[in-house]
């Protein structure tokens, strides 16, 4: 097994599989609970049952929380724990989802090693490795944003003498009031915030790592295509091979987008419900209740916020050009060297690719950068419409 820092710049004299983009994922479900290395180790076990439990109950434990001290906090604190709380509603969601799919994603790293079986060449080679690395530093940036979020989140409570979100744990603060139980309350809200950063960012960064690794193989796909015919030493029975074996190589990445995108899918529409959500609530409270710190404190969320959607967004809409390309390169392939049966299937595997892969949040809208620009909009769309409605000031003025 290769070194994380190898799989990060790509080093390393043996060949790369596509299934070392995903080494990283499966690490951290398996450190979350999602994949148990060993089900029957007590410690296993235990581990499994403290991450679940923090990813069911983290809507209650948040919203509790965020009611218990609405009248004891400033607005802008208020706000910032709304959006955590906000967030913290689909986490669970996501998680039960992919836990219940994620068997077929190991069924889906099967087809990956068939089609790496058929790329060979020195330039095939490169385009793999280079996949590897692009997707080892998508999981890396989603580690360092949602951990530096955690690190700063606990860090400014830590000086200022205050609980991170203000989360509420029954047992804990049913406690009377002293340094013991503020202490307590605080480790205890700490470990269970970093739990929680580590399960959404891996359940936010898989979609996009796996259709990088699609654009791979759609582009060493379409390279094979252009070479056919191309090659004067191979039969004409070798070339029908070979352009059989393409079109077989194309099923199997629409089979993989298949399973891929029913999976996605409502992980997804849940990401881009909660990211108009919280950036309305980001905006209200850095441009009509916010001073300068707390605007510095939104930016830091606001940061991890955007990029749980962009990767996603921006992979699947590379995916789509990508697509586009491989009819062109049949249409242009060296056709004329081929015989009257490849000709047939020529013909049917450019109606067949004229069919763009492509993914939608249960099946309302696509993904792709058009629709998380759009629902930008739509967010700013309705803080507008907040503002202009007076509702910020007057609930200021009420406050104050």
């Amino acid at each position: 097994m290769r070194k994380i820092t190898d799989l990060f710049y790509g080093r390393g004299k043996d060949d790369y599989d596509t299934n070392e983009s995903f080494v990283l994922l499966f690490h951290s479900w398996s450190l979350v609970g999602f994949i148990p290395k060993k089900p029957t180790r007590i410690s296993e076990i235990i581990s499994q049952f403290i991450c679940w439990t923090c990813a069911i109950t983290s809507p209650i434990t948040y919203f509790a929380g965020l009611i218990a001290t609405m009248g004891d906090l400033p607005i802008t604190i208020v706000l910032s724990n709304l959006g955590v709380a906000i967030n913290c509603v689909a986490l669970p969601l996501k998680a039960i989802h992919i836990k219940v799919n994620i068997d077929r994603l190991h069924d889906v790293g099967l087809i990956f090693k068939r089609l790496d079986a058929r790329y060979q060449r020195p330039e095939d080679q490169l385009e793999v490795r280079e996949a590897v690395k692009v997707s080892t530093r998508i999981y890396a940036i989603f580690f360092f944003l949602y951990w530096f979020y955690g690190t700063a989140s606990w860090l400014a409570a830590l000086f200022a003498h205050e609980y991170p979100h203000g989360s509420y744990f029954p047992i804990i603060d049913w406690l009377p009031e002293s340094v013991f139980q503020f202490w307590l309350h605080f480790v205890f809200e700490v470990f269970y915030l970093q739990i929680l950063l580590q399960i959404n960012l891996t359940n936010d960064a898989f979609p996009g790592i796996y259709i990088r690794a699609l654009r791979t193989h759609i582009k060493l796909l379409t390279e094979r295509v252009s070479r056919l015919g191309l090659n004067p030493d191979l039969s004409d029975q070798e070339n029908f091979e070979e352009l059989v074996d393409c079109i077989v190589s194309h099923q199997e990445l629409i089979q993989i987008s298949d399973t891929v995108g029913s999976i996605l899918s409502l992980t997804t529409f849940f990401q881009f419900t909660i990211y108009a959500a919280i950036l309305c609530v980001c905006m209200l409270n850095m441009f009509v209740f916010g001073d300068a710190t707390t605007k510095v404190v939104t930016v830091v969320y606001l940061i991890p916020a955007f990029w749980q959607t962009i990767p996603t967004c921006y992979q699947a809409s590379m995916l789509e050009s990508d697509c586009a390309k491989l009819p062109l390169a049949i249409f242009h392939c060296n056709w004329l060297a081929l015989d009257k049966r490849c000709h047939k299937l020529i013909i049917y595997f450019m109606q067949r690719t004229q069919e763009e892969i492509s993914f939608t949040a249960i099946k309302l809208f696509r993904i792709n950068l058009g629709t998380n620009l759009s629902i930008a909009k739509f967010s700013f769309t309705l803080y507008t419409f907040i503002n202009e409605m007076g509702f910020g000031e007057t609930l200021k003025e009420r406050l104050e």
